[in-house]
């Protein structure tokens, strides 16, 4: 398995299996539909629907996306028994590495997708436009802030750029701060994620550790960095996943996935690291 996701009311499992996608019934623990067609393995999955009304979730909870190593993403509708995909976008000159849908600050109808040519592409479905931000760098994951302000791309070159997401004029406000220096990356897709009242990013690193970097208001992005950085380290290989608590009563609560076979909790009141291995 390279990537899996569930559907925002917990019923669907999507997965992907080299250049496969499956749809799992979480109920019923049943293979609902399997889709075909991509060149390259699939390196990210994503439910596009049930979020926001008026988007690409009006068509419901149905419609998947399937981001690949063939430089193409693939939108996929469950309830239609065709094996087609409903849209191929192929603006992409490498591997696709993420893929999401929009959200209320970005509007309607939008995925935004990145891919290790360095570039950040957000496709608006009902205006017919693409919109592309190039960080130079190879991007391997990025994630949206809670109140949907801003957008971190990590970047092979051991960077996690983060930018205002609001549109003014068609284009986005430059990058204004740059995380680094805690964590390693250059070699593996490494994700990353806000807590849940978006003052910490959490990314993972190829050392094997869990870096908590603070989120710059914009004022003071040179020297955050090195005042308040939090490093948890206990896995043995290179950390690749992490997510957050959705809960703001419960910011500090995380999960790791590593390359050394095990996932831990992080919990702490005070800042204070502490793990449960599972």
């Amino acid at each position: 398995i390279h990537a899996l996701t569930v559907n925002s009311s917990s019923t669907v499992l999507l997965s992907a299996s080299d250049k496969t996608l499956l749809a799992t019934d979480l109920v019923t623990a049943q293979t609902k539909q399997k889709w075909w067609g991509h060149y390259g393995r699939i390196d990210h999955v994503a439910c596009l629907g049930g979020n926001n009304e008026g988007s690409v979730a009006s068509a419901g909870e149905d419609i998947y996306a399937s981001a690949s190593y063939d430089a193409t993403v693939r939108l996929w509708d469950a309830r239609s028994r065709s094996k087609e995909p409903l849209m191929i976008l192929e603006d992409a000159k490498d591997a696709v590495t993420c893929v999401s849908s929009g959200n209320s600050a970005l509007g309607d109808a939008q995925i935004i997708t990145s891919s290790v040519d360095g570039k950040i592409r957000t496709y608006d479905l009902r205006k017919a436009q693409l919109q592309t931000e190039d960080l130079v760098h190879p991007i391997t994951s990025f994630t949206f802030s809670n109140d949907a302000s801003c957008i971190a791309a990590s970047c092979l070159d051991g960077i996690i750029r983060l930018w205002d997401c609001t549109i003014n004029n068609h284009s986005r406000k430059r990058v204004f701060q740059k995380m680094h220096s805690f964590h390693k990356s250059g070699n593996y897709k490494l994700e990353c994620a806000f807590t849940s009242q978006d003052k910490y990013l959490v990314s993972g690193s190829e050392c094997g550790a869990v870096v908590v970097y603070p989120v710059s208001d914009g004022n003071d992005a040179k020297n955050v960095n090195m005042m308040t950085t939090t490093t948890l380290a206990r896995h043995n290989g290179p950390v690749c996943s992490v997510a957050t608590c959705p809960k703001k009563n419960r910011p500090w609560l995380l999960v790791s996935a590593s390359y050394d076979g095990s996932a831990m909790v992080w919990a702490s009141k005070n800042e204070a690291d502490h793990c449960l291995e599972v």
